[in-house]
């Protein structure tokens, strides 16, 4: 063990022998004790050998077999981090909106040093992004501060501390984000760079979220349920877009409104202008036959028809040099049920000239058709109604069949849920219980009410097959089918659809509509584009899918009044005589 030598001298002779022999010389005491020594330094040399090939073993791995970026934790990620932007949930808690703590990479461009071309590039070369010029701008700007780049990620973050410039700062900051991507973008809209809302509610109640969560009447499964067979009904019949709402239609809760195309507010996109255009409350159109409704309406209301009468459908009518008729018509007399089951627009005049148009204005004005709707959003759409001393006859009779005047799909679904739920108006609300505790508009009486929702039943079912999904939930409704205007022109042949339907016509609860925007003539359609073969199929579905999910239980048996059991035996017998 001990290489070095030492010499010992004894008289007359010279004796060399190792450290070695010197130590078993030693007493035994002695010895013994230099053993544990020994033996405990080896221990502990060994131990600090196992410790350090732990240590650059680990290394090895974390720099050569696993090597990754530093990353940064963001100071501001703390729990204690106050936001100033709370959120939106919807009716059942989940959130629809939110921000998230994030951080603000600045400069000072008084502090910066050295070559401003090379900090730039090296700025760039960390945030790909960034344009080159800009940053060089925001260098050279003079003062104090200047941002860089908001909302950085903590890749981002760690690419820039890499950098080491001490003239570059990190600031405490906010970046909202959307859960549910684009499914509530019309809705729920949008804010700008600094948080600011600018669009939808974000913008409607821009200062209140900075107080407190709101509570919407949405609901993200049947937004879900609605927004699904939009889309796939639009690519399924061609059509270039198109609006869906659902609505409870006793307190006017918007359970779901769809606008498409729409978009993502997560993705800093440059957006198309139909991208932004809000079809369901900003977009105001002519309905056709979907007003019919309402024509009806206002006869029972003033009393100047009874479900019974009976109006012949033989022969178009004039009205000056207008010629109006019937699309696919009956060609016979038809009793009032009847005229809403075909939707017959001779029928339809007749009924109107009986009120005549000083009731029909002051009729329309009731469901809030005059003006524009005094919801919380900003996107919200005016009225097109003519002048009450240009309302001649061949305008109120354009306007008894949906032509003339033009309103908002909001404005539709409300004033359709009136004529269901007992004649009680309400404004349309985003809120949850938006509605509880302001008053209700009677519009029309009870008995009205109680006219209308058989009808409207008997326009979906009486040829709806009884295996239909939809058969179950006693669903009443109309479609409407209106030529589109180009360069100031009704286009023969497109159309805007629509179908707007209420469930269970026993016991009103929630109305559905759809709204296609020049939908095509397909096979399957037999080469028909008009709303019963496109916006009510879809609509429907929309019904089928979330009638379960909102708790309607099927109605296991709709009594027809005897008038409307009378108009679909006449209807019945009539077509098999055609046959």
């Amino acid at each position: 063990m001990f290489k070095r030598k030492e010499t010992f001298y004894y008289p007359g002779q010279e004796i060399e022998q190792t450290a070695l022999d010197k130590y078993r010389c030693l007493d035994g005491a002695t010895m013994v004790a230099l053993k544990k020594a020994r033996g405990r330094i080896s221990f502990i040399l060994i131990m600090m050998s196992l410790c350090f090939s732990v240590i650059i073993g680990r290394l090895f791995y974390l720099t050569v077999m696993n090597y990754e970026p530093r990353q940064f934790v963001p100071s501001v990620l703390k729990t204690d981090f106050e936001l100033n932007r709370k959120n939106f949930i919807d009716r059942h808690g989940n959130i629809l909106a939110t921000s998230l703590p994030t951080v603000d990479l600045s400069v000072n461009p008084a502090m910066v040093k050295g070559e401003m071309t090379e900090v730039a590039k090296n700025i760039v070369k960390a945030l790909p992004d960034l344009s080159y010029n800009d940053v060089l701008r925001r260098l050279n700007s003079g003062g104090t501060f200047r941002y860089i780049k908001r909302n950085l990620t903590p890749a981002e973050r760690n690419q820039v501390n890499w950098l080491g410039y001490y003239f570059l700062s990190e600031t405490p900051g906010e970046k909202r984000v959307y859960p549910q991507r684009n499914l509530f973008s019309h809705l729920i809209g949008s804010v700008d760079i600094d948080g600011q809302g600018v669009a939808g509610l974000e913008r409607s109640y821009n200062t209140a979220l900075g107080q407190q969560d709101i509570y919407l009447s949405v609901d993200l499964s049947v937004q879900e349920a609605a927004r699904t067979a939009l889309d796939q009904g639009i690519k399924k019949y061609g059509a270039s877009g198109g609006a869906a709402v659902v609505m409870d239609v006793n307190t006017a809760e918007v359970l779901a409104m769809v606008s498409l195309p729409d978009y993502t507010p997560n993705l800093s996109l440059k957006l198309t202008p139909e991208q932004q255009f809000n079809k369901a409350s900003l977009g105001v159109y002519e309905f056709g036959s979907v007003f019919k409704l309402f024509n009806t309406a206002m006869a029972l209301e003033y009393k100047d028809i009874t479900p019974w009468d009976v109006f012949d459908a033989t022969e178009p009518i004039k009205i000056g040099r207008k010629r109006i008729e019937d699309y696919r018509g009956q060609e016979r007399p038809l009793m009032v049920p009847e005229i809403l089951m075909h939707s017959s627009n001779i029928g339809t005049v007749q009924i109107a000239q009986k009120s005549g148009y000083k009731k029909q204005q002051e009729f329309l004005k009731r469901f809030g058709f005059y003006r524009a709707l005094p919801i919380a959003l900003p996107e919200r759409g005016g009225v097109l109604v003519p002048a009450d001393k240009k309302w001649a006859d061949i305008t109120s009779a354009n306007v008894a069949f949906g032509y003339g005047i033009s309103v908002s799909p909001l404005h539709l679904i409300a004033g359709v849920s009136a004529l269901a739920n007992g004649g009680y108006y309400r404004v349309p609300t985003f809120l949850k219980d938006g509605n509880k505790g302001k008053p209700e508009l009677q519009v029309i009486s009870k008995k009205t009410s109680d006219q209308m929702r058989p009808m409207m039943w008997a326009v979906v079912n009486w040829d709806l097959k009884k295996n239909h999904p939809v058969a179950k939930y006693a669903v009443g409704g109309k479609t409407g089918s209106a030529n589109l205007i180009e360069n100031g022109k009704y286009v023969k042949g497109k159309l805007r659809t629509t179908f707007v339907g209420v469930f269970p016509m026993n016991e009103p609860k929630y109305a559905v509509l759809v709204v296609l925007e020049d939908p095509q003539r397909i096979k399957e359609t037999w080469n028909f584009n008009t709303a019963g073969w496109n916006a009510k199929p879809i609509a429907l579905e929309i019904i089928a899918n979330i009638a379960p999910h909102l708790g309607v239980q099927p109605v296991e048996e709709y009594k027809l009044p005897v008038y409307v059991q009378k108009a679909i035996d006449i209807t019945n017998e009539a077509k098999k005589k055609k046959r």
